[in-house]
């Protein structure tokens, strides 16, 4: 499996032009300056770059819960 943390890491650090150091899994997608809309074209190419479907919802709201939703969700795929 894909180091999931690490590849959204690295694709919200381009999209913000910042160093991965600088983010962390407990930031907050509003602490970091991002907005719905960044989201979702971040959500977008995160599930092309890790292949999975990527459900959002309002609890999402730091890097390790977007995480964590993408494992189950890639988890719950692999054993449908």
């Amino acid at each position: 499996m894909k180091d999931v943390k690490g590849t959204i890491i690295r694709i919200i650090a381009e999209y913000l032009d910042k160093d991965e150091s600088e983010l962390s899994g407990a930031s907050t997608f509003k602490e970091i300056g991002l907005d719905s809309l960044d989201i979702m074209e971040l959500v977008m190419q995160m599930q092309e770059e890790l292949d999975c479907e990527v459900q959002l919802s309002q609890n999402i709201t730091t890097i390790d819960s977007l995480v964590e939703l993408i494992e189950n969700q890639s988890a719950d795929q692999a054993t449908a």
